[in-house]
């Protein structure tokens, strides 16, 4: 994906921008570094969600923008969402978090951000899409 991002920048003579592949613990990432934070379907992988999102605020700068999109596997007791559940809890999936929407607004909100716009993109599982900005501490 990466590549493809290059390539396409690159076509359309995009020069303020940089890819790389590390993770959000990164220390060479400084504080209030970046515009913008995308997780895209990982906050529902993440045993410590808190401690993820404390570091996104972190990074971001003043009035920066967190976008997620995220599994919200506890919000339909669905036969697939139960056997997501259970395979992970086995070690056959990943670790998987049966978050509801309101938890993972909740966590948004005290992560001290303030959420600007909402869609659920899948009503299956569902998949919730978060436009939030970073708030000022006082």
């Amino acid at each position: 994906m990466i590549d493809i991002a290059k390539r396409k920048t690159s076509e359309r003579k995009i020069e303020n921008i940089n890819f790389s592949k590390t993770d959000i613990l990164d220390v060479r990432y400084k504080k209030e570094s970046f515009d913008v934070i995308l997780a895209f379907n990982i906050l529902y992988l993440l045993s410590d969600v808190h401690k993820i999102i404390e570091r996104i605020n972190e990074l971001l700068k003043p009035e920066g923008l967190f976008i997620s999109a995220t599994d919200c596997l506890g919000e339909k007791k669905t036969l697939l969402n139960r056997l997501k559940y259970f395979l992970s809890k086995i070690g056959i999936l990943p670790f998987m978090k049966m978050l509801k929407i309101s938890e993972l607004e909740n966590i948004i909100i005290t992560g001290n951000f303030k959420i600007i716009e909402t869609e659920i993109l899948n009503n299956t599982t569902p998949n919730y899409f978060v436009v939030s900005r970073k708030i000022e501490r006082t």
